[in-house]
């Protein structure tokens, strides 16, 4: 896929946004990376997996990290581990990390592709393609953001994220070569994140030959979200882009409302952005009440204490002013109007009982089965 005009990357990332489902990035972090890599007019161009050999061999991106404290380290403690005063850009660090992949197994890799729909790994993963002379798929691992590695599309198929390659900020290469699970990966991973004081991972894994790796992405979820990206930034008014949206997804209109409150559930350092969103009805929803639980992206979704939607469908939090999909890293503000939005997850495999248990309530801890929406695309 190769957009038409530079106003498609913006429709691109907006998508990406909205099908991050509160995690993945802010769209300007990722429009703003690949603006200065490569220049306003640039557009990324997208390979379809069945054009390349079967047998060549492609790995997915990740950015793998936790919730980082306010204060970074100081320059003293820089000084002291011998490490840079400037940080490698999340660019830098993929490339590094699909580099360190090859050299661990071995195997020189055609193309990448990111586990999750979102703005910062497309933007790090789309410049790391650049820097290596790979070409990126127009396919993801989920179909939409997860909050850890193991809840991917590819990990449902029985495919392992190591061996992977994680790079830190200062440019440290951590190799996982076996993990005895997905779980146990990302454990390691997020322990190495609090090691270097936060601010994310490059993490290149799910090493296959392109015949097996392509069982495990979500097919033109690239193209899906550029759709979905146009309608959201083009004409009309809110009410008809919405509408729009909707018949495009075959998603439905949860609740209309006013931010109250937002609930922390865990405050700890480098762990995971766990809290509640707590919103008043307006409108046809005048009188109710709604509950949003985010472990990273919105998860769980209760109206009057009645469960209404869940994972593994995407959720989202619109700006109800501008349909601005809005993440769960400070965007929603009380008394902010809001709309909430719940949308079929894009590939058939999550409404398997496989897929509700990899990525529904009860893997996030909860004992209830999945709430999705049945409509289908």
């Amino acid at each position: 896929m190769t957009a038409s005009s530079p106003s498609a990357l913006d429709a691109l990332f907006r998508g990406l946004v909205f099908y991050g489902a509160g995690g993945g990035g802010r769209e300007t972090v990722g429009t703003s990376l690949l603006r200065q890599h490569f220049g306003e007019s640039w557009l990324p161009t997208f390979t379809d997996p069945a054009m390349l050999p079967p047998e060549s061999y492609a790995c997915a991106t990740i950015v793998l990290g936790g919730r980082d404290p306010d204060d970074d380290m100081s320059h003293e403690q820089r000084r002291s581990l011998g490490l840079p005063s400037d940080d490698l850009s999340m660019g830098q660090r993929f490339a590094l990390a699909i580099e360190a992949l090859e050299r661990a197994t071995g195997v020189g890799i055609t193309a990448l592709a990111v586990v999750e729909l979102g703005s910062l790994a497309m933007a790090a993963t789309l410049i790391a393609a650049d820097l290596l002379g790979k070409v990126v798929l127009n396919s993801d691992g989920t179909g939409r953001s997860v909050p850890e590695l193991g809840m991917a599309k590819l990990d449902l198929v029985g495919l392992s994220p190591a061996p992977a390659a994680l790079v830190d900020r200062f440019g440290g290469e951590t190799v996982i070569l076996r993990s005895p699970s997905a779980a146990m990966a990302d454990r390691i991973g997020r322990h190495v994140n609090r090691a270097v004081w936060g601010r994310g991972l490059a993490c290149a894994g799910y090493l296959q030959p392109i015949h097996q790796f392509s069982k495990g992405v979500v097919t033109g979820s690239i193209p899906k979200a550029a759709t979905i990206g146009s309608l959201l930034i083009g004409p009309g008014t809110a009410e008809e882009r919405l509408a729009a949206i909707l018949a495009a997804t075959g998603g439905r209109l949860l609740f209309e409302g006013c931010s109250d409150v937002t609930q922390w559930r865990s405050l700890e350092p480098y762990q995971f952005r766990e809290f509640e969103y707590h919103v008043a009805g307006v409108g046809r929803d005048a009188g109710r009440k709604l509950r949003i639980w985010v472990k990273n992206e919105h998860h769980m979704v209760w109206c009057n204490d009645v469960l209404i939607a869940t994972s593994p469908d995407p959720i989202m939090v619109l700006d109800a002013n501008s349909l601005e999909p809005l993440t769960t890293l400070g965007d929603v503000t009380p008394g902010l109007a809001l709309l909430v939005v719940a949308v079929p997850a894009l590939d058939s495999i999550w409404r398997s009982a496989a897929g509700a248990l990899l990525l529904g309530p009860r893997r996030f801890g909860f004992e209830t089965d999945p709430v999705q929406i049945l409509a289908t695309l």
